[in-house]
């Protein structure tokens, strides 16, 4: 199962990469968004309807898979998939780069040189001091967490960040509201995430991750690699601790 999930994952992300296209116009950014909720929905509504396909095989596949890993994979590429569909409908400002390059920002060791990300990778490497790094000495744990930084930075910040600070009119209630709903979003994880420690942490790294997509023009390649090796940094080698709901088959 967990190798035809990973041909899965592959195979989608290929169709994607064949079949992706520029921004089109005539369907709002935000209702494409919506309409991804259903994973390729709202690429089929831009009218790439390959490319729709692509996003559906690539998330629920390994979404539905026993193997945690994989499942935590799926639903990362369910998260970015919305922001695809927003950024591909016209949504300004946005992400110039594909799914792949957003994803290989996560492994672009040259952007933990950035006033934002530096710190924000610092702390994690202070917090996981003691438990001496287990999840950055495993490849595998280091290619999963790059797709929650994918995942978690194309939802909160690519698409929820943006389309709050038009909504409210402001950048800060923007940056509030979408880091709050991050932070809210990780205490489905277990009761030890609705304590005030780890919601009020989530709150602060929205609120840095915002900043440093504002700040860089909302490029995510930065925030996608500082968010994804401070919880590799984090991590106690045990369980991924990105966001994620598990399908129930």
């Amino acid at each position: 199962m967990a190798s035809k999930c990973r041909q899965s994952v592959l195979g989608g992300l290929f169709f994607i990469f064949l079949f992706a296209q520029p921004a089109r116009a005539g369907v709002g950014p935000v209702f494409a968004a919506t309409m991804s909720l259903i994973p390729g929905l709202g690429q089929m509504t831009n009218g790439a309807v390959f490319e729709g396909m692509g996003w559906f095989l690539a998330s629920v596949v390994p979404w539905s898979s026993s193997n945690s890993d994989l499942s935590q994979i799926g639903f990362d590429i369910w998260q970015y998939n919305i922001y695809d569909a927003y950024r591909d409908a016209g949504a300004r400002p946005s992400d110039s780069h594909n799914v792949f390059e957003n994803y290989l920002g996560a492994f672009n060791l040259t952007y933990v040189i950035d006033p934002i990300g530096a710190p924000v990778v610092g702390t994690g490497a202070a917090f996981g001091y003691h438990n001496q790094y287990p999840s950055a000495r495993k490849p595998l744990k280091i290619a999963v967490y790059g797709f929650v930084g994918l995942g978690e930075e194309g939802l909160f910040r690519g698409f929820l960040f943006p389309t709050l600070s038009d909504l409210f009119a402001s950048k800060w209630a923007g940056a509030l509201v979408s880091s709050a709903a991050f932070s809210a979003a990780h205490a489905i994880g277990g009761k030890e995430n609705l304590n005030a420690s780890p919601l009020i942490q989530r709150f602060i790294l929205g609120m840095l991750f915002s900043w440093q997509v504002d700040r860089n023009n909302y490029d995510l390649r930065k925030s996608i690699f500082a968010h994804a090796w401070y919880d590799i940094l984090v991590d106690s080698g045990s369980e991924i601790r990105g966001l994620a709901i598990h399908l129930p088959f």
